[in-house]
């Protein structure tokens, strides 16, 4: 079962957020993820559902809220938005989600932001292991609730690989279900994803799209 969000990422995951479980969208700066945060938030409030918000790097904006719903005022009713500051607010916020009832979607921008600034040699495995911990509950609840969860993630360049490389690397992707990277098309507002993992879904399958005003929209001439 899904929610649908937005048609081009509907058709990337097969009909919208899978409910039950965690999905990761993952790139580098600029890439979409918290635009793509945005739109599910605001298509699912606007579908008369409750919808929690976890920002830890103030990208929710009212302002492109506004954009992207019809009523504005009832969308904002139904989305329960948390502005953490530190590593041990975003702790704080998801062991409370547990107790909250008739919400249909959690959505965390980004789950590693705080993550990286306080992660050292020194307390590296105390700190993986409260992500781990966090990552399980999300898990948790989108199971017990049935409901989608979407996380955004950062990546790094790994130089010995060549390639980009998720931040927290195996902790976050042994929690996500599903595993999209997002890339910048090389044109303004156009973004590539590409399904890297998932559990109904073939590995590679990717959409382009635009991001305007009112959302996102399929790009039907390719890029490359």
């Amino acid at each position: 079962m899904f929610i649908p969000i937005s048609e081009p990422i509907d058709k990337l995951l097969g009909g919208g957020l899978e409910k039950g479980c965690i999905t990761n969208f993952y790139g580098p700066p600029g890439s979409g993820k918290t635009q793509i945060a945005m739109v599910a938030t605001a298509s699912i409030s606007s579908k008369g559902m409750r919808v929690v918000f976890i920002d830890t790097e103030g990208g929710f904006s009212f302002e492109r809220l506004k954009q992207l719903v019809d009523d504005y005022e009832s969308a904002l009713k139904r989305i329960i938005l948390f502005r953490v500051y530190s590593w041990k607010e975003q702790n704080e916020c998801i062991n409370k989600l547990i107790n909250f009832e008739n919400i249909k979607a959690v959505i965390v921008d980004s789950i590693v932001a705080l993550w990286r600034l306080e992660i050292s040699k020194e307390n590296a495995f105390v700190i993986n292991q409260q992500l781990a911990k966090q990552l399980s509950i999300l898990a948790r609840i989108a199971s017990e609730k049935n409901i989608p969860v979407l996380i955004t993630n950062q990546v790094y360049s790994d130089i010995e690989k060549g390639e980009l490389e998720l931040s927290s690397r195996n902790v976050v992707k042994s929690w996500s279900k599903n595993l999209v990277e997002l890339i910048h098309a090389g044109k303004p507002n156009h973004r590539i994803a590409i399904v890297r993992k998932a559990r109904a879904i073939p590995e590679g399958r990717r959409v382009e799209f635009e991001i305007y005003e009112k959302g996102l929209r399929e790009v039907k001439f390719k890029l490359f």
